[in-house]
């Protein structure tokens, strides 16, 4: 007995049986085969289908649209067994010869175990029929309600099946299902705390930080808010879980005058100091102007920017360099952007 298998889920694919897969012409015959198939053994009049995809004709062209449409489907679907049911003015899809994965996804979500809900989270591909447009207002209508009545479905089935993993400690599923979650609501607050939470379990600090970033820019995007005070205190205990830095040598004139300043290691500081600064002469003679000011008192904030590899660490290693020789005290702090909002925060 050959079945009509149905993939709604991320668009329309069918294929009869084991056999090649379902073409059919016209976009209105996959849209109307969809219609039928949600679900199947339902019967809708003639006149309704009609309405519902050449809504835009008069009655008799609505009507043979419809007509030809049925016939292209009967050709496609085969008459053994007839997975077209047509009885006079009503049309239906014989539910025992046709499988829809959208209604198999809610027969799991309906069941609500967790491996009917793992069985329906890798049904739900994508949005009911997508890219599918038959340019039909009342066909368009229907298919924007189905597609958010499964959405909301798929999302709760999603909450249910990361609780669960959350409670058992599966840890990398339960990511795993988190990040599906943002994906299909990113405004889901709770679910980023959970994913931080989980990256932190999994020893993974540094995602667990990005994904607050990613947090904050989907809420000052969509809705022009900040993170709940829930969120912010999570965040300032991840940054608290991370282990002090070795501190850089900051040696102030009075503690050691002779020692020498030690800056922070980077790319461009693993030269040795004892090789000339070469090509910065400009830029070299404007901070060591700034520094003539803040040394009499005469303070200035001054940032250097550039491309990354260009030298600018090195260059201001030069300016630390000199100003603790001249008596001046040096303070050196870092930062990393996956550890604040701002990459500038210390």
């Amino acid at each position: 007995m050959a079945c009509l298998g149905l993939t709604l889920f991320g668009g329309f694919q069918g294929r009869v049986g084991a056999g090649a897969a379902l073409t059919l012409p016209t976009r209105k015959a996959q849209a109307l085969l969809a219609f039928l198939a949600l679900p199947p053994g339902r019967s809708h009049p003639r006149e309704k289908l009609a309405s519902l995809l050449w809504g835009g004709m008069r009655e008799p062209q609505a009507r043979s649209g419809l007509r030809q449409s049925l016939f292209t489907l009967r050709k496609a679907v085969g008459a053994e067994p007839p997975a077209l049911l047509i009885d006079g003015e009503t049309v239906a899809l014989n539910p025992t010869s046709v499988d829809v994965d959208v209604v198999e996804f809610e027969r799991q979500v309906a069941e609500g175990t967790p491996p009917a809900l793992e069985r329906a989270a890798t049904l739900y591909r994508g949005e009911l029929l997508e890219g599918l447009a038959p340019q039909e207002a009342p066909f368009e209508e229907w298919l924007l309600v189905e597609r958010e009545r499964l959405r909301e479905m798929a999302l709760e089935a999603l909450a249910k099946l990361l609780r669960h993993q959350r409670t058992t400690e599966a840890t990398e599923a339960a990511l795993r299902t988190g990040l599906r979650l943002l994906a299909l609501d990113p405004l889901q607050e709770p679910v980023h705390r959970a994913v931080m939470r989980l990256y932190v379990q999994l020893g993974r600090r540094a995602s667990a930080l990005r994904q607050y970033q990613i947090c904050i820019g989907v809420l000052q995007r969509e809705l022009g808010v900040e993170p709940e005070t829930t969120t912010k205190q999570l965040y300032q205990e991840i940054l608290r879980q991370r282990p002090l830095p070795v501190t850089t040598n900051v040696e102030s004139p009075e503690a050691a005058p002779a020692a020498p300043l030690e800056a922070p290691r980077s790319p461009d500081e693993t030269l040795s100091r004892d090789l000339p600064l070469i090509g910065r002469e400009a830029e070299m003679h404007r901070l060591r102007a700034v520094l003539e000011g803040g040394l009499a008192g005469h303070g200035q904030v001054v940032a250097v920017i550039g491309e990354a590899g260009i030298g600018k660490s090195r260059l201001i290693a030069e300016v630390a360099v000199e100003a603790s020789a001249r008596g001046g005290r040096v303070l050196i702090g870092r930062c990393y952007e996956a550890e604040q909002v701002l990459p500038f925060g210390p």
